[in-house]
């Protein structure tokens, strides 16, 4: 595409770049083709996929285009190779990128995510610094506070030195992007001076670029309550306290079924929660492998109710993009978060669904029998979850946002 004095030159960054898996992965091509259909000469990146490495993806070109965008991948091995393999790709990736942006073409804008952590950004900051171009820092989620609460910067002065440097990261950035009104207070209790600089964008629904129809992993139940959970189940999620919940000696919670459908550090720790319980509470609880998007939107489409859980704190830091797609299937929310947060509140506020408080499992229980007897109100609620997904999680309404952004990137109307 030829570019017109309108046009802006842009790089975006990120690991994880489509096919591959996690939900920026798509979300940020997405984001690039709107950027496209702006006008604007955008090129991606990234690395090899390599996020699910037990699915066998396919090596990709080191070079190809991906819609009207030109794709970069550099090579790099799984983390999951081991915990070096990490540690290495942690400084790696920022120092290949680093340099490629430093030594490469000149951009107008260049744009990274937080993956890797806080490494990814100084890097790239600095380099868009020195080349002149103006830098918009996605922060998917907030670190080292995450790192923190997982135990990664425990380590009191590794966490003291990651806050410095992304503070420096975003006091360097023109713009600094969050999902929630939660993250921005976060931002602000680094610096106050970084009001102006930080804009609000949540995402959006998760996109199918394959358009291909799958059948739903696990048949539906109708004598069920189903409630889905999809995605990533990590040490973020605070699953196990939901799932001794629904395993309870409670007879009115036999009208449940949960089912997981993902991977990660906790799912062996449920199963095993799961496989302990006494025999007739078993099949409360199912679990089904990681799947494409529209392996998930078929599992949602036999679903009743759907299921947002994150651990004490995480919520002020991230947002569980989930929430979008949930809506955008019409279903009701089960949300165990703080309940002072963005997200509770709007459950609440725009009667969505239920908050279940995040550490007391006879709370969780009470609640839960109370949602198997509210079965008739569903239909209300996921007319509801549909007009708020409308309203403020489709694509077709954020993504003009970003268009706004990078427009104000180009005309000078930056505070």
């Amino acid at each position: 595409m030829s570019r017109t004095p309108a046009s802006l030159r842009v790089l975006a960054i990120h690991r994880y770049y489509w096919p591959d898996t996690p939900p920026y992965a798509t979300i940020l091509r997405s984001i690039v083709e709107q950027w496209h259909q702006d006008g604007h000469r955008v090129d991606v990146l990234s690395s090899q996929p390599s996020y699910k490495p037990e699915s066998a993806p396919q090596r990709r070109a080191s070079v190809e285009t991906v819609d009207h965008a030109r794709v970069r991948r550099v090579s790099m091995q799984s983390d999951r190779s081991g915990k070096l393999r990490r540690l290495f790709n942690v400084a790696w990736f920022p120092l290949i990128v680093g340099l490629r942006v430093l030594f490469g073409p000149k951009r107008d804008v260049v744009m990274c995510s937080t993956a890797p952590p806080v490494l990814l950004g100084m890097a790239v900051s600095i380099a868009a610094r020195l080349r002149g171009s103006r830098f918009i820092y996605h922060c998917m989620d907030l670190h080292p506070e995450i790192g923190a609460l997982s135990g990664e910067f425990a380590n009191p002065f590794v966490y003291r030195l990651m806050a410095r440097l992304d503070l420096a990261t975003c006091r360097r950035a023109e713009s600094i992007v969050v999902l929630s009104e939660d993250m921005r207070g976060a931002l602000l209790a680094r610096d106050p001076r970084l009001a102006a600089r930080i804009v609000v964008i949540n995402n959006f629904d998760l996109p199918d670029f394959d358009g291909v129809q799958q059948t739903t992993p696990v048949a539906s139940t109708p004598d069920r309550l189903r409630i889905a959970f999809t995605g990533n189940i990590g040490r973020f999620q605070g699953l196990e306290t939901i799932t001794q919940a629904v395993l309870s000696d409670s007879p009115e919670l036999n009208g449940i079924e949960l089912v997981f459908m993902g991977e990660g550090a906790a799912k062996g720790a449920l199963q095993a929660l799961v496989n302990s319980a006494p025999a007739d509470r078993r099949p409360r609880v199912a679990f089904v492998p990681h799947g494409s998007s529209a392996q998930a939107r078929a599992l949602l489409g036999t679903a009743d109710v759907g299921l947002v859980s994150l651990t004490p704190k995480v919520i002020g830091f991230a947002f569980p993009s989930k929430t979008a797609t949930y809506l955008s299937a019409g279903l009701p929310l089960l949300v165990a978060v703080e309940r002072d947060s963005e997200l509770a509140n709007l459950v609440v506020d725009e009667r969505l669904g239920w908050h279940l408080p995040t550490d007391d499992a006879r709370a969780i229980e009470q609640r839960l029998v109370a949602v198997v007897e509210a079965r008739a109100e569903l239909d209300a609620m996921s007319q509801r979850a549909r007009q708020v997904w409308e309203r403020q999680f489709a694509a077709s309404v954020v993504l003009p946002r970003w268009s706004e952004l990078l427009a104000e990137h180009r005309d000078g109307n930056l505070a």
